[in-house]
């Protein structure tokens, strides 16, 4: 196991499109993240603009057969302004689920009709601020929602465009917490639509341009974005027919899976899907193949987010004290001994600790050899806050002369760690950098500081 995890970082260094090595040290981009660390603080969150572009491309390819797709980046997948800008800037839409993100998308230079807004939970006055800003389209979610819709676009006068969302009821085999097409809180029931529907062509202002779903995030095979797509797409077919309407779109939602573990690693450790078997091509192949059995013209709506970033993040923990303690069994026996390598960055930073799979490299002495053993634990008062999915079970693996001192790199923690941060025990959430191209790096986002911890309750106006 130590062998494989270690000819895993070298092929990394040697094929990765992102990563190279320079006096023994990590690089992303051909900028070293130790450097950054010393420069920047630590945590940092650390973004490439380069792979984010290279994701988005590798998805347009994908839907080449396709002309009429609509790419919407998940803006919750990382809302930096920075990094909408990157997203903005290669091309694509964008997807936003509150109105503040909603804002941010505007912020970064989106305009209202390149913005599809989602949601199981939108209120009047962000449903209003929804409609001033003539979105692409607003993804129903309820009856009562659209009725709300009806009645604020009336006092509005302003129309405005609509997709309903369906649960398609396919299960998909990823952490449960990620399946939203099986047993799920969003969207309306299949045996519901027509009837929701016929109320939305009876609304003066409001344009019904087609359905929306999504199946899951993370679903490491295709089969389930294809059965979905079916059940869509029939549901649609169906629903010209009866109402005598020709939807403008079809929205299939994201779920595109990134490899948390790569294709060449042979290893054990983590979930099953974070080794998906797909990619773009093949989540394109499947809704493609579909859509197409029904018709060639429809607009195709896709909303990727972790495939866009995830491969674009790393972070940044430095490890500032390391200990060995004995195990013992519960009579008293020794079972052994365990290396702790205590690190600045805790669940705190990556929320996903308990479930997900990360690679785990000292950036600081990336070329040496990484065989042994250690526990990665953080600064938080929770005996619950250490890293639980390493190549050795509850165990990583890192160069025997590491010390404190030394910068680790978390890989592949672009989506959804930044954003879902926390500030348990006043940890500060984490600063960002983002590196434009080779060599070229800015900070996008400072360190939260005590002063900002106690705005919202200095400032009570």
């Amino acid at each position: 196991m130590h062998h494989d995890f270690d000819s895993q970082r070298q092929y990394t260094l040697q094929h990765d499109r992102r990563l190279s090595a320079a006096d023994g040290q990590l690089q992303m981009e051909g900028v070293g993240l130790a450097a950054l660390a010393a420069e920047f603080g630590a945590p940092l969150f650390v973004y490439s603009a380069p792979e984010i572009r290279r994701n988005v491309d590798e998805i347009k390819q994908a839907f080449a057969s396709h002309a009429n797709t609509r790419i919407c980046y998940a803006s919750k997948a990382c809302s930096l302004l920075a990094v909408l800008q990157v997203v903005r800037e290669s091309g694509i839409s964008i997807e936003a689920n509150s109105a503040n993100e909603i804002r941010r998308c505007l912020a970064a230079g989106f305009a209202g009709s390149q913005i599809v807004y989602n949601g199981v939970v939108k209120r009047d006055e962000e449903l209003e601020f929804a409609i001033r800003q003539q979105l692409h389209a607003i993804n129903v979610d309820s009856e009562h929602e659209l009725l709300t819709i009806d009645r604020i676009s009336r006092q509005l006068q302003i129309p405005v465009r609509i997709c309903l969302r369906v649960e398609p009821n396919v299960k998909a085999a990823t952490h449960e917490g990620l399946m939203t097409a099986f047993r799920a809180k969003s969207g309306v029931d299949l045996a519901d639509a027509e009837r929701i529907c016929r109320l939305a062509l009876d609304m003066p202002y409001v344009k019904l341009c087609g359905l929306h779903m999504h199946v899951g995030d993370q679903v490491p095979d295709a089969e389930p974005f294809g059965a979905a797509t079916r059940v869509l797409v029939d549901c649609a077919r169906q629903l010209e027919t009866v109402l005598g309407v020709r939807f403008d779109m079809i929205n299939v939602g994201g779920g595109i899976p990134a490899p948390y573990r790569y294709a060449t690693d042979r290893g054990l450790g983590g979930p099953d899907n974070m080794q998906p078997q797909i990619g773009a091509n093949e989540f394109a192949a499947a809704v493609i193949r579909e859509v197409h059995a029904w018709r060639e013209d429809i607009e195709i709506c896709i909303e990727p987010g972790r495939k866009v970033v995830s491969s674009a993040g790393v972070l940044l923990t430095r490890m500032v004290t390391a200990k060995r303690k004995t195990l013992l069994r519960e009579d008293g026996s020794v079972e052994g001994q365990v290396q702790w390598c205590m690190l600045d960055a805790g669940f705190n930073a990556i929320p996903d600790y308990k479930d997900w799979y990360f690679y785990v490299y000292n950036a600081s002495r990336m070329t040496d050899s990484h065989n042994q053993p250690v526990k990665l634990g953080g600064p938080l008062c929770d005996g619950g806050d250490y890293f639980r999915h390493g190549p050795l079970g509850e165990q990583f693996l890192l160069p025997e002369d590491s010390v404190p001192g030394d910068v680790l790199a978390f890989l592949d923690v672009g989506a959804y760690q930044l954003e879902n941060q926390t500030v348990y025990n006043a940890q500060p959430r984490s600063a960002a950098v983002l590196i434009d191209g080779p060599g070229h790096y800015r900070l996008i986002r400072r360190q939260e500081r005590f002063d900002d911890m106690l705005l919202l309750e200095r400032d009570l106006s």
